[in-house]
């Protein structure tokens, strides 16, 4: 599979779940997880908001190399999109035109974001896996151009 097709293929995926296991580093350097409501753009970055208070927020402020997994809700046939890259706090003169576009994609209701302290992020990825096995085998196949 060409690679433009491969993004293709990831971008139509990401775009028709909202949810992924997101993996940050903690104070003591050990992995935590969360589950994060997320939108892509056509570059496939990634945006996701928070709250200062919350130690998500500290740890990627701290540690700003992050992955997340987007599992396909089903138990067969397996698909899976990795994705890891470093996020950037978005700043406040942008955050409420990245909100909209944020809920535009991503009707959810999302908890975090009428508090004082909330922020978004955009995670621009360096990696990106994609695993399928609708065909009955597991093929792994890395996206190498990715931004």
């Amino acid at each position: 599979m060409d690679q433009a097709a491969l993004k293709d293929i990831v971008r139509t995926f990401l775009n028709n779940h909202r949810k992924a296991v997101f993996a940050t580093t903690d104070d003591q350097g050990l992995p935590t997880t969360s589950l994060m409501l997320y939108v892509i753009d056509d570059e496939l970055n990634v945006y996701f908001g928070t709250r200062k208070s919350f130690s998500k927020y500290s740890q990627i402020t701290n540690q700003p190399y992050v992955s997340l997994s987007v599992i396909e809700e089903v138990l067969d046939p397996l698909k899976v999109v990795d994705l890891r890259g470093k996020a950037y706090e978005i700043p406040a003169d942008q955050l409420e035109e990245v909100h909209a576009f944020f809920k535009s994609k991503n009707t959810s209701k999302y908890y975090v974001e009428g508090a004082e302290d909330f922020v978004m992020f955009k995670m621009s990825p360096d990696f990106i896996r994609w695993l399928d096995a609708e065909s009955g085998e597991l093929q792994i196949v890395n996206v190498h151009e990715v931004a």
